[in-house]
């Protein structure tokens, strides 16, 4: 069974069906323009002929369509996690779309074939290298390995640069979509003639570079009010520490606030979605990723200090595999602990009612992806199996903690 579900995987088709992809793009193009306020602009497109291999910044689960929009007559083969493919329904509309499906954060030898083979027939190949939607409205950290995928392509590099979509409907706000602006512009990044010519990592930074955004301050220029009023709920899985009295697991919110359960520190949202005192003036952090950011530091601080490792996180276990789609596309195969340490994460759960034991390693894994809707984070399983794990834990608000000390482990010791 598990060598029959791997194959269908693998036979996913590169080419997408040219007339359903521009009804499907066109039709979705239409909802965003009327009730998101998307502006297209297509200016730096100009005279850029496919194959070209597009890259843009991740900000929600609409981006692809924004960045089709941006292409226009160009019909592109947009990679995406194998995850998606394992939904019987959402596999037709991907297969033909001609999606790409690749593992996340993970080598994925089969996804780099289907891209260079979709090149090599003349198709444009787009991806986004955050792996998934950004956190807290920053862009997330690029895996340096892209400059090397890249370099293989052998093709030039468009950059689509969408702004405004987290505003509009950010991920920690479980589907909630606060209708204000946002614009997805394209432009040539990278000339065939730079892909040959310069290294790996010269490539890489000029991706990163052209990647690199701050909704917030992108907002602080454009100033677009929401159409219906802002709330945080679900923001404390995402800003889990106080920065008042420094305690975790006290985060909550109340529709437009932020407040510490302990110590009653209170935030809450403006019309424009800065953090605001409760007498109206800026907050210390004034935005999502200044507290995010400053979250990092804490943690840095204490794995200097010696008291942050080993934790260890009660929770289900889950796995993510074609026909166990039940649960935001995962099924619950038992519970347990994981552990993170410097060596990595350490499953030790039951699984269908037996022992089960797995281990993963940021020398491997770039980074873990979270499911917005569990709040799990997501752990690359069995390839063979063609099944991707993941860990909910008993706190929500431990997800994302568990996901930036992955970051800090990475940078600390496996760059």
């Amino acid at each position: 069974m598990a060598k029959k579900t791997d194959q269908k995987v693998k036979d996913t088709a590169i080419k997408p069906v040219s007339v359903l992809y521009r009804i499907y793009i066109f039709l979705y193009g239409v909802y965003l323009r009327l009730f998101r306020r998307l502006h297209i602009d297509r200016s730096g497109m100009k005279d850029i002929k496919p194959p070209y291999f597009l890259i843009s910044n991740h900000q929600s689960m609409v981006d692809f369509v924004a960045a089709a929009m941006v292409c226009r007559r160009d019909v592109v083969s947009f990679v995406v996690s194998t995850h998606f493919f394992r939904d019987p329904v959402l596999r037709i509309g991907l297969k033909y779309g001609g999606c790409i499906p690749k593992r996340q954060f993970f080598p994925d030898l089969a996804a780099v074939r289907k891209m260079l083979r979709a090149i090599r027939a003349g198709q444009s190949v787009g991806l986004f290298p955050e792996g998934q939607t950004c956190y807290s409205g920053q862009c997330n950290d690029i895996d340096p390995a892209v400059g090397k995928l890249v370099k293989a392509m052998g093709v030039p590099v468009v950059n689509v640069r969408i702004r405004g979509n987290f505003l509009t409907a950010p991920k920690y706000a479980g589907g909630a979509v606060f209708p204000s602006y946002s614009i997805a512009s394209g432009s040539l990044l990278l000339t065939k003639e730079e892909v040959e010519s310069l290294s790996d990592s010269e490539i890489a930074a000029r991706i990163t570079e052209g990647l690199a955004y701050d909704e917030y301050e992108w907002q602080r220029s454009e100033m677009h009010r929401s159409r219906r009023p802002r709330t945080l709920t679900g923001i404390e899985n995402i800003l889990w520490l106080c920065p008042k009295c420094g305690k975790e697991h006290t985060m909550q919110t109340d529709g437009t606030d932020l407040f510490c359960s302990e110590c009653g520190y209170r935030v809450r949202t403006d019309d424009y979605g800065f953090l605001k005192n409760t007498d109206g003036t800026p907050a210390e952090f004034d935005t999502p990723p200044k507290w995010f950011n400053w979250q990092k530091k804490q943690l840095e601080a204490r794995l200097d200090a010696g008291d942050l490792l080993p934790l260890t996180l009660r929770g289900r276990f889950l796995e993510s595999a074609t026909g166990d789609f039940s649960e935001y596309g995962y099924g619950c195969h038992g519970e347990g602990t994981v552990t993170l340490d410097k060596d990595g994460l350490t499953l030790d759960v039951t699984r269908d009612g037996e022992p089960f034991t797995y281990k993963v390693s940021p020398g491997i894994t770039f980074n873990l992806t979270h499911n917005a809707d569990l709040w799990a984070f997501d752990i690359p399983g069995n390839t063979k199996e063609d099944r991707d794990f993941a860990f909910d834990p008993e706190d929500s608000r431990d997800m994302m903690k568990f996901v930036q000390i992955w970051v800090i482990l990475r940078e600390r010791y496996y760059s």
